[in-house]
């Protein structure tokens, strides 16, 4: 039994079983001066002056509690670096073009095949440290820095691993269709894919592909998502990160789980996305890499009534573990208020990966909690910069970053 005690305020998105969107993700249920009891990994009441004299009590006075952060969204397991790359970029260089001359998702790709497993882990343990550290209590992996069929196995095998160590609960996506093997025809690739599908399914729950100019065109992309939800595995799509590719347009044909980045989507691939039930994952941290200003347009997305999250894009070119910051760049740079960077950052993130027993504090749901040494849950992205979380507790138990 663990309580937390005398809250200046407990602040979370109402519990739904489905994710929040319009004028919903902005209303954040405040209960102050209040406590929170949890018993056997489960929240059992919210209240004040609640009486447990058994459990193990922490003090929350002048804190506030929420629920912990859902990264819906990371590239986390790969080896190397690419810090020259920024220069690049700062030199005039896209990110196409650094694609174009084997730089960028090839170099990692070179990197992190070179590595073997034990050093894949130990480079990727160090990141969701870093993830768990600042609030993250559940992630979603991918794969993609592989590109042949054991490379990419690797790579999943790292990420339930990870799942393994008592931090951040793991959700693993296959995503071999991240781009194209410089050592490999189009064509081949495609097909190599396809064969990769029975063994991924077997470490991954989802698929997702990157739809976009210069990765996969609509047709390749349909026929390698098609084919995954034939192996068993839910969907995901990068999609209009560069322009309005047809990535949305095609993540709603297909009612994908979520489709993710959407800069460059229309408002008719907005609504379609809605009507589909799909939820749109928005990741500010990487036109910030990318030198952009070219932020996905939320309050567009919020006025047509499609639910959002928020996602680190954790790789080699957006690197950050943070969902602190990625809850502060919405707030100043895409103009989200704080109540819908905090839904946008726990529940719906949660329900955009299949777990509809987080992201909200209430009896019954799983206690992944966060207790902030602030004052208010506002200034959680007022405050920029640092971290505010002081104790990180994932299905009921404190966790030690």
């Amino acid at each position: 039994m663990l309580l937390l005690k005398g809250a200046a305020q407990v602040a979370s998105p109402p519990a739904s079983d489905s994710p929040l969107a319009g004028d919903a993700m902005g209303r954040i249920e405040l209960h102050t001066r209040s406590d929170v009891a949890i018993r056997n990994g489960r929240i059992v009441e919210v209240g004040r002056k609640l009486d447990y004299p058994d459990a193990e009590t922490i003090d929350a006075r002048g804190k506030v509690v929420v629920p912990g952060f859902v990264d819906p969204h990371t590239h986390l397991v790969w080896a190397g670096s690419r810090e020259h790359e920024l220069e690049w970029k700062l030199q005039g260089r896209s990110y196409q073009d650094i694609l174009a001359d084997g730089g960028g998702i090839l170099r990692t790709v070179r990197e992190t095949r070179a590595a073997d497993e034990e050093e894949l882990r130990e480079q990727s343990l160090k990141r969701l440290r870093n993830a768990t550290r600042t609030g993250t209590t559940t992630i979603e992996v991918k794969s993609g820095y592989g590109l042949q069929r054991e490379e990419e196995l690797k790579q999943l095998r790292v990420a339930r691993w990870l799942g393994e160590q008592g931090l951040a609960e793991v959700v693993s996506t296959f995503m071999g269709a991240h781009t194209v093997p410089d050592d490999t025809s189009r064509a081949e690739y495609l097909e190599q894919l396809e064969q990769m599908l029975p063994d991924a399914a077997e470490l991954a729950e989802y698929c997702d592909v990157f739809c976009e100019e210069g990765a996969f065109t609509v047709d390749e992309s349909r026929r390698l998502l098609e084919a995954a939800r034939e192996a068993g595995m839910g969907l995901r799509i990068h999609a209009d990160e560069f322009g309005d590719s047809g990535g949305g347009t095609l993540g709603a044909e297909l009612s994908v789980a979520s489709a993710d980045h959407l800069a460059g989507s229309t408002l008719d691939t907005i609504e379609a996305l809605r009507d589909a039930g799909t939820t749109g994952i928005l990741m500010p941290g990487t036109p910030l890499a990318l030198l952009s200003s070219e932020f996905a347009p939320a309050r567009k997305m919020v006025a047509a009534g499609l639910p959002l999250a928020l996602a680190t894009d954790c790789n080699p070119n957006c690197y950050t573990e943070s969902m602190q910051m990625v809850m502060q760049l919405a707030v100043f740079c895409m103009r989200l208020t704080p109540a819908e960077a905090l839904t946008a950052a726990t529940l719906n993130g949660a329900l955009a990966l299949g777990r509809s027993n987080r992201g909200a504090i209430a009896p019954g749901w799983r206690a992944d909690l966060l207790v902030c040494d602030v004052p208010d849950y506002r200034h959680l992205t007022y405050h920029f910069g640092i971290n505010h979380v002081e104790t990180v507790i994932i299905g009921g138990r404190v966790v030690n970053a």
